[in-house]
């Protein structure tokens, strides 16, 4: 029974380590490639599936990084779900990720600052 417990240990501890492994492989890929050096993108790796979140500025940058991270020995599949690209419509300024107000608030507030 030991036994068992104790390959059972080293078979989590090795998953784990192989796992810290390719998650410092990927997050130096990342922030050695030009196009997506300084983007703030997170790096999760559990069973050699790798997990991108954060926000990129372009969807050739998401794809950049998608790459980068396929690239590495032992990544076995990536989930970018949670790789989020801003949105900026034409002709409307871009807003920081955590504004407490929206722009909709914004122009209320304003209009009844006008009505006063």
């Amino acid at each position: 029974m030991k036994i068992h417990s104790f390959q059972h240990y080293s078979h989590d501890l090795g998953l784990a380590v192989h796992d810290a492994w390719i998650t410092t492989k990927v997050k130096s890929a990342l922030t050695l490639a030009e196009p997506t050096r300084r983007l703030n993108i997170h790096v999760k790796t559990h069973a050699g599936m790798v997990a991108l979140s954060g926000r990129v500025n372009t969807h050739k940058q998401c794809e950049q990084a998608i790459g980068l991270a396929r690239a590495v020995h032992g990544v076995t599949d990536i989930d970018a779900s949670d790789l989020q690209t801003y949105m900026v419509s034409p002709g409307s300024f871009p807003e920081a990720p955590n504004a407490e107000e929206s722009a909709e608030d914004l122009s209320r507030s304003s209009a009844k600052m006008d009505d006063k």
